[in-house]
């Protein structure tokens, strides 16, 4: 065994002894339990709080209520046990993503409880609170004033986060989640529980996975996040690239489809002059004309597209209007910005991303734009970079390698043209995860499971009888079929992990 290979036993094993003294109910007194009652959205579903402590090693801290929620095997003869979820954001409700039936098969529902919860500081679940803290300055910094003052804003955010929400504030990582996670299997009564997570929730899974092997019974990481990334410059690449892959299946499609709305034009020399004439400051907001579009704008536009095939059309039309305007120069520029203390407060508990200034930020994009020269970057990883800044707190887990080496054979799950949680992140979780089987599928969108009906199959024959992929087993991308686009309404909105 190698130097690193001795130290990653001795951390996995060290964390699992320490995991194992934390863990509520492992002394001789009943471990709590959850008081059900039928959920006023659904009362199919059942729902409930569990009381755990805020600081493990601070009892006099105080402790919050976590809320769960549990859907039933509909087949409770054969039943294979209880299935957690977890939707990912970081700051999804696993409570609404079973009201929604954790987008699972039925022949899934019928063989599982189906149980999800609420993260701390999430939804039900002592909600993350800062009150009034000003206009946030653009999340796009341009040079270095701008920098200092988006730094300046991310340490006001902050302590007004800290002062609302107390002490729960500095335990929002994914190892605090970890062991709440365990107490809600302790009060289920479960000695083993079985894991679904999608995008930040495998980041959940495999910590779980880390602390507590000998609990898990199966294992599923759908798009997957890759915890040993470190460094600004790595992430945001990595990101980029994926992006970029993304939009080359984009404009594969586009030629050969009547619902594309550039079809006789190549929609990589479209984004090209856009993204040049956002840059010269002569393309404005679709829907605002007085207010410049900018890079990072177009960027966005293209990424939040990108999550489910069935926006391309919207996207087409968009870029189709946008090579429409007159050019001309725009002068407002958008200095709004995001204050999401929620989302800062649970990634940067668990990430760090070293970016002291604008020079090192402007070389981070540099190293983007390299790796991606058509989409230029993913507007996500300065998502990442910017709710990280100025916070004094530094994070509890920074990025490291993983040590899932106890677990039992467990499904990754990775789309090559995935715009959040790119597919050499799968692989690398894959390589550092013993036992795992590592399932590709050919297409761009993030929640694979949801997308093709091949990686359906293979997740539910996994979770249904522990049977792994081949080796090198991959799903073909699916054309998007836009009869469905009420059906499975593409997302909206900002998007995160």
């Amino acid at each position: 065994m190698t130097g690193m290979g001795r130290m990653a036993g001795i951390l996995a094993g060290g964390a699992v002894m320490v995991a194992a003294c934390l863990v509520p109910g492992t002394a001789q007194a009943a471990p709590p339990k959850i008081t059900w009652h039928q959920c006023a959205d659904d009362r199919s579903v059942q729902c409930g709080t569990l009381g755990v402590p805020i600081d493990r090693s601070r009892p006099q801290a105080g402790s919050i209520k976590i809320a769960v929620a549990r859907l039933r095997a509909a087949d409770p003869k054969r039943r294979l046990g209880t299935l957690l979820v977890n939707p990912g954001g970081p700051g999804g409700s696993g409570v609404d993503m079973v009201l929604d039936r954790a987008g699972l098969s039925k022949q899934v529902r019928q063989r599982y409880d189906i149980v999800g919860f609420d993260p701390r500081g999430v939804g039900a679940s002592n909600p993350v609170s800062c009150g009034k803290v000003g206009k946030a300055p653009r999340d796009f910094p341009r040079n270095q004033a701008e920098f200092a003052a988006r730094k300046a804003f991310g340490a006001k955010l902050y302590q007004a986060c800290r002062a609302r929400t107390g002490p729960l504030y500095d335990h929002l990582g994914q190892t605090d989640v970890a062991l709440d996670m365990d107490a809600i299997r302790d009060a289920l009564g479960e000695q083993k529980i079985s894991f679904y997570g999608i995008s930040y929730g495998t980041w959940l899974g495999q910590r779980y996975a880390e602390l507590f092997p000998w609990r898990l019974s199966r294992l599923t990481l759908d798009s997957t996040m890759d915890h040993s990334v470190a460094g600004a410059g790595r992430f945001s690449a990595d990101e980029a690239r994926g992006l970029e892959e993304g939009y080359r299946q984009f404009a594969k499609w586009c030629p050969t489809s009547k619902y594309c709305a550039l079809r006789g034009k190549n929609p990589v020399k479209v984004l090209d002059a856009l993204m040049v004439r956002a840059e010269r400051g002569t393309l404005h907001e679709i829907d605002d004309p007085k207010v410049r579009l900018e890079v990072f704008g177009l960027a966005r536009m293209v990424q939040t597209t990108m999550y489910d095939p069935l926006a391309w059309a919207e996207l087409s039309e968009e870029l189709r209007e946008l090579s429409r305007q007159k050019v001309r120069k725009v002068a407002k520029v958008d200095t709004t910005g995001d204050h999401d203390g929620m989302f800062s407060g649970i990634l940067c508990a668990d990430w760090a991303f070293p970016v002291r200034d604008y020079k090192e930020l402007a070389a981070v994009r540099a190293e983007s734009r390299r790796a991606a020269p058509h989409v230029r970057l993913n507007p996500l990883a300065d998502d990442a970079f910017i709710a990280c800044l100025g916070r004094p707190a530094k994070p509890l887990d920074p990025q490291r390698p993983s040590f899932v080496k106890f677990a039992p054979p467990s499904l990754i799950v990775s789309g090559t043209g995935d715009p959040a949680t790119v597919r050499p992140w799968a692989v690398n979780v894959n390589r550092q995860t013993s036992r795992s089987a590592l399932l590709t599928y050919q297409g761009t969108g993030h929640g694979v499971y949801a997308l093709s009906p091949c990686a359906r199959t293979a997740v539910d024959a996994y979770l249904l009888t522990g049977r792994q992929p081949k080796a090198g087993a991959t799903c073909p991308a699916v054309r998007p079929d836009f009869s469905q686009a009420y059906a499975r309404r593409a997302p909206q909105g900002p998007k995160r992990f």
